[in-house]
């Protein structure tokens, strides 16, 4: 009596290349993920930024950043949205904000991928208006 064996290559391909696929589409879900994770730090970075440039003390000599408080505007805002960062103040008038963080993933875990980080940088200068145009 003979067997028929026509399904048994198909169970050996699958078996094969199921894992392969899994991690394929995990790869594409984690990335994107972490590709959206990342363009929101930058947000986060670019808003923190703009916080800090709020921060001006008029002198005699004119308007300057108040450096201390743009640095903590600029964290203030990044710790509300959940981030770490750094914030430094360059010259009078220019804020930079780093943003750090990871992008958890969903699948990579299975294959020892846990997380994924980022860094995001912005800056923002604070300029001088006189009714609406630059002065």
């Amino acid at each position: 009596m003979r067997r028929d064996e026509r399904g048994l290559s198909l169970s050996v391909w699958t078996a094969v290349a199921m894992p392969a696929f899994i991690v394929a589409v995990g790869l594409g879900v984690d990335f994107s993920g972490h590709a959206e994770a990342e363009q929101e730090a930058r947000a986060i970075a670019a808003e923190a930024a703009r916080a800090g440039t709020h921060a001006v003390v008029v002198y005699d000599s004119g308007p300057r950043l108040d450096a201390a408080a743009a640095r903590r505007a600029g964290e203030r805002f990044a710790a509300a949205a959940g981030y770490a960062a750094r914030v430094d103040v360059q010259g009078d008038s220019t804020v930079l904000v780093t943003v750090t963080g990871s992008y958890e993933t969903l699948f990579l875990g299975l294959i020892g991928v846990e997380s994924i980080g980022f860094t995001a940088t912005s800056s923002a200068d604070a300029v001088r208006t006189l009714d609406g145009a630059e002065a």
